[in-house]
């Protein structure tokens, strides 16, 4: 199979790099709430939630 360039493809990946962009900003945004949440768990004793812990 041929790939052809089309020009909805152009549109489709700048769209995609904007939303990773947005995702990208909002995650840095957000890691000072993870992070007072995760020593907010750990002061009073809870367990993380599976999946919410820190990274390996």
């Amino acid at each position: 199979m041929i790939y052809t360039v089309r020009a909805d493809d152009a549109q489709l990946l700048a769209f995609s790099r904007e939303l990773v962009r947005d995702a990208l900003e909002i995650l840095r945004n957000s890691e000072h709430i993870a992070r007072a949440q995760r020593v907010r768990d750990e002061l009073v004793g809870v367990e993380p939630v599976r999946g919410q812990g820190d990274p390996a």
